[in-house]
């Protein structure tokens, strides 16, 4: 194992009893769709010497399955790769010889069946048409090789796990890390994406069983990562036969752990509870609230234990008439409003309780009544008297909230809308009741949204001048969204996250056609001062600083160019025609949490090529599209395209330069070369007067 320490280690985080898996991305990696045979009945018998054959009927020859032998728990796995399955039972009860149960499961075109066993046993494969074979010997503490060969008459598929050695999934490498917020991450890297994936609880461990994958000897051992102070103290990487066994031991504070799968590599992450979330938690798993009682009758009225509870509970109590008959019951230090459930459960009854009063009836009985009741609330709205009301819309168009309400289901079949954008006025026949719903609707919907300013400059300068400002070029991949931690070009992108700007330089191979890049300016205060005091020195000039206001999620343009003239013959006349040679700027500024605005660029860089033969003038395209995430008034850079400039001229000493003849030893010819990059810089600004008024 190869510890890496991200983050200082903080105080000691724990975990608790209880565990949570979010996600399991991996429990059947992706394979393909199609299914080459369909499963359409699993029998067994028992056979002489406490053995059991079980038998997988399909619809043609089966392909042969990846078999994997687990001794603790003890069961069999078997991998059917572009297998589906039509039987109508998730699982068999078999209760023969070793054979317990047998479940079935199917996704992305694999189908697993496991058998659960009472003991590791050896077993056989054998394929005889388009049935599947196998057989369970005696229970053994082996590791599950196969038994003797199978009848002469069967082709043998597996004879056991170890024939598949060769192809075997191998574990390359296990890393431990420290991650946000006191994360403990374990990260199984794997040399393929084919073993199965089998997450249990053992007492306070994690044992993560990888079926069918081996583990060399230099990574079978314990990791002590109590250093990190995160939920995990010891990870224990251990062989299991022809499978890996990793055991994850925890603290004891409370934690919720989370595993996935991401190609070749498997991720657990052990993330800290606070007591809020142990709380919430607590009262997910245990929702009863109310104060402890004992109970302690034999053969007593149902009625006179209903009435006690009602008084511990202080509420009002009414019985149906069905409810009747004696109960027996003892329970001690329950809540009482779990002691009523399971009352009310095993006598088939429910309850319904509103304020302060409690109704207990029978369940159906109770059932039915809330249906007549629902019925006769439909028959009521159906004959509610329609009412008009005249909605004026704010923010929005109302044409736009008009699809809104309409998505939302929110209009009957006897109520309609209207929506005139002119007025910007919504006109509703509806009932009372669905009014006031929609009025609520409305209320939520059409607010005032965020408006940004984004200010572009557009700058011609010298090619060293974007160094000076501290540019830092490169478009990478932020780890995340929030913390600005980066990962710039150069580094490998294995998962997803969000597009941002990395601290790495972009480096010129000598390519020869100018390419857009993208670049990030941290300290934009500074920047006006910058250019002007580059246009005084005489490096470079701004050529445009447009500015616009859109509303959050709306598209901005920005052009800045010419139009260059050309001639058109058509019809033996000749014409003049224009072609548009301009820079194109597209911004969608998207507000996000913290003030961070997520920008989506295209930046169309157009520049006059070469005249054609037949007069024409070719157009050259830079193009980019891009997204980034910035601080409210941060700056983007886009740079990289570059035009080279060439001058000429004289420089003399005055009178005797201009002799004619002997002038020309008092003078010289001076041929420059100006190479300027085009910079664009954009800042998005959240206008702040916006969001107060509101």
């Amino acid at each position: 194992m190869n510890p890496r320490n991200q983050k200082s280690a903080g105080g000691r985080i724990g975990r608790m009893g209880r565990w949570m898996v979010l996600a399991l991305a991996a429990s059947i990696a992706p394979l393909a769709s199609a299914a080459d045979a369909v499963l359409k009945e699993t029998s067994f018998a028992a056979l002489p010497g406490q053995k059991t054959e079980i038998r997988f009927s399909f619809d043609a020859p089966p392909p042969a399955p990846k078999v994997y032998m687990i001794e603790s728990p003890p069961r069999l796995v078997m991998d059917f790769f572009g297998v589906s399955n039509e039987q109508a039972q998730r699982s068999l009860t078999v209760e023969s010889g070793v054979v317990s149960t047998i479940n079935f499961a199917e996704a992305q075109g694999r189908l697993r069946v496991v058998a659960n066993l009472t003991a590791a046993a050896s077993y056989t494969t054998s394929a005889e048409g388009s049935n599947l074979f196998v057989e369970l010997g005696d229970a053994r503490m082996g590791s599950g090789k196969a038994a003797q060969a199978a009848p002469a008459d069967r082709s043998v598929a597996s004879t056991a796990s170890d024939a598949m050695m060769s192809d075997q999934t191998r574990v390359q490498g296990i890393d431990f890390e420290r991650v946000d917020g006191g994360t403990g991450r374990v990260v199984i890297s794997m040399s393929d994406d084919e073993a199965g994936l089998d997450i249990i609880e053992e007492g306070n461990n994690i044992v993560v069983n990888l079926l069918g994958a081996s583990l060399s000897k230099e990574l079978e051992n314990r990791t002590d990562v109590q250093a990190f102070a995160t939920p995990v103290m010891f990870v224990d990487a251990m062989a299991a036969g022809g499978n890996t066994a990793i055991l994850i031991k925890p603290s004891a504070e409370p934690y919720d752990y989370m595993a996935y799968q991401t190609g070749k590599q498997l991720i657990l992450d052990f993330k800290p509870m606070t007591n809020q979330e142990l709380a919430d938690r607590k009262a997910d798993l245990f929702p009863y609230t109310g104060e402890e009682i004992d109970l302690n009758f034999q053969n007593v009225e149902l009625r006179s234990v209903l009435q006690i509870i009602s008084e511990v509970a202080e509420k009002n109590l009414v019985v149906g008439d069905e409810v009747g008959g004696n109960i027996t019951l003892r329970l001690k230090n329950v809540p009482w409003d779990q002691a009523l459930d399971i009352i009310l459960q095993t006598n088939g009854l429910d309850k319904r309780i509103v304020g302060n009063v409690m109704l207990v009836g029978g369940a159906s009985q109770i059932a039915e009544r809330e249906r007549q009741e629902l019925e006769a609330q439909e028959q009521v709205k159906n004959l509610a008297p329609l009412l008009t009301e005249y909605v004026q819309i704010n923010f929005r168009r109302a044409s736009e909230m008009k699809a809104y309400l309409e998505q939302a289901n929110l209009i009957s079949e006897r109520g309609f809308l209207l929506a005139d954008d002119q007025t910007n006025i919504l006109m509703v026949r509806e009932t009372s009741a669905s009014i006031s719903e929609i009025r609520r609707t409305l209320q939520r919907f059409d607010v005032e949204v965020a408006q940004i300013m984004v200010e572009a400059r557009i700058v011609s300068a010298s090619s060293n001048f974007a160094k000076n400002l501290g540019v830092k070029w490169g478009l990478g991949k932020t780890t995340s969204a929030l913390d600005g931690g980066e990962l710039s070009i150069g580094s490998t992108i294995t998962g997803p996250g969000t597009a941002g700007v990395g601290t790495g330089l972009n480096v010129d191979f000598g390519v020869a056609g100018p390419s857009i890049a993208v670049g990030f300016l941290r300290n934009s205060l500074l920047l006006s001062a910058e250019l002007s005091a580059l246009e005084s020195s005489g490096t470079g000039e701004v050529i445009s600083q447009p500015k616009v206001i859109t509303t959050n999620g709306k598209s901005a343009n920005i052009t800045s160019g010419q139009q260059i003239p050309y001639q058109t013959v058509e019809d033996g006349s000749t014409s003049t025609a224009f072609k548009d040679v301009a820079l194109t700027l597209d911004v969608t500024p998207q507000l996000n949490p913290g003030d961070r605005i997520a920008l989506d660029l295209a930046i169309n860089q157009d520049s006059i090529g070469r005249v054609l033969a037949n007069g024409d003038i070719s157009i050259n395209t830079n193009q980019l599209n891009t997204s980034v995430v910035v601080n409210d008034g941060d700056t983007i850079v886009l740079g990289g395209v570059f035009r080279t400039e060439d001058s000429e001229g004289v420089e003399k000493v005055p009178l005797l330069g201009d002799l004619p003849i002997v002038g020309a030893a008092f003078r010289s010819k001076q041929i420059s070369e100006q190479k300027n990059e085009l910079l664009i810089f954009i800042t998005p600004k959240l206008i702040r007067e916006a969001l107060t008024s509101r």
